[in-house]
């Protein structure tokens, strides 16, 4: 009876071990959908192109279902086989990062619609800087999103630098734009998309230390934030310093 249950045991580990790589590929799978769209969306500021930015609307839904049907995997499992410790905390991992890459999406739906109007209007010559945040986020997500697939947190604490300086780049932005709308009253729609474009941008950053965070609390069961450059254990007084 003991060596059954035993038998029974190793059963059910394989089973959850299997059914957890069946997940990460489906979440792989949802990255490779948003990473493609990131570049399509940049490629469609960059060259002022609509219908890059309509497909990027249309393929928001291709992501939205396979968060759908992570969604529902997931459920799944947690019913079946009542995972506790590394597997309970990968499962419901993972659909916060399948959730995290459909805020992402939605992100760059909203930078799609803005590049509609956007190419109607004369460009100001400030938008130049605008790609290069664009290849940043880009190099960030693919980064964390490795770390995610790879479940080996060496290299993390970068991610959160990388985010430092995507911040940096946003608030130079933010001031240089204010600083022409002001000179010039007339700019102040197109100022207005281009700052909602790299807001959009600096919050994809955002996102991709998120990922990194929800690795590190599934390979170590402790939260982790990035914050002030460096990936912190994350504590209240640093909770209390972000917000106050």
């Amino acid at each position: 009876m003991e060596i059954h249950q035993r038998t029974r045991v190793i059963k059910v580990k394989w089973m959850v071990t299997d059914k957890s790589e069946e997940l990460k590929k489906m979440v792989t799978k949802e990255s490779w959908y948003v990473e493609d769209i990131l570049r399509i969306t940049a490629e469609s500021f960059k060259e002022r192109n609509t219908d890059l930015a309509k497909q990027v609307k249309h393929d928001y839904w291709d992501v939205y279902d396979a968060y759908l049907e992570i969604l529902d995997f997931s459920q799944v499992l947690l019913g079946t086989f009542a995972p506790n410790s590394y597997y309970l905390r990968f499962i419901s991992g993972s659909v916060i990062v399948s959730k995290i890459l459909l805020d992402i999406t939605d992100r760059l739906k909203d930078i799609a619609e803005n590049i509609i109007y956007l190419v109607k209007e004369p460009e100001i010559n400030q938008s130049i800087m605008l790609p290069e945040m664009f290849s940043f986020s880009q190099k960030m997500l693919r980064r964390s999103l490795r770390i995610y697939v790879d479940q080996n947190i060496e290299g993390a604490a970068g991610v959160c630098t990388q985010d430092a300086k995507i911040d940096e780049a946003y608030s130079s932005f933010k001031e240089e734009i204010i600083r022409i709308v002001q000179d010039n009253p007339r700019l102040i729609n197109r100022g207005s998309m281009l700052l909602d474009i790299s807001r959009s941008i600096e919050e994809i950053s955002d996102f991709a230390t998120q990922i990194i965070e929800t690795t590190c609390y599934i390979l170590m069961a402790k939260h982790y934030k990035c914050y002030d450059d460096e990936l912190h254990e994350f504590s209240l007084e640093i909770f209390k310093d972000e917000y106050q």
